[in-house]
């Protein structure tokens, strides 16, 4: 493989991940916080007696949809960090597919 078809595929996975965490925003505004709860699974390691880095995502990610960012951060230190990266690329992901769209 060349480079330009390991930038093609990197481009296509992107693509990928970048549609999933669109939808994954969309669902998580629509839906309300008591089912998101509910339908969030135990994380393994707290069956365990223990943590992860991501323990505490799902109430801190419910935080920072509610605005309250300091709760978030309480709840997972990466929270407002992961959060922000996701958003700044799902808003990189449609600018540059509305920009692609022009130049057809």
């Amino acid at each position: 493989m060349n480079f330009n078809e390991y930038r093609k595929a990197l481009y296509i996975t992107w693509v990928i991940i970048s549609i999933f965490i669109i939808i994954f925003l969309l669902l998580f505004y629509s839906l309300d916080n008591s089912f998101l709860l509910a339908a969030a699974p135990t994380c393994p390691s707290k069956l365990k007696g223990s943590t992860c880095f991501l323990c505490g995502m799902t109430r801190a990610f419910l935080s920072i949809k509610d605005g309250q960012y300091f709760a978030a951060q309480q709840f997972n230190s990466g929270s407002v960090i992961l959060f922000s990266l996701i958003f700044i690329n799902s808003i990189i992901f449609i600018i540059e597919k509305m920009i692609n769209l022009k130049k057809i």
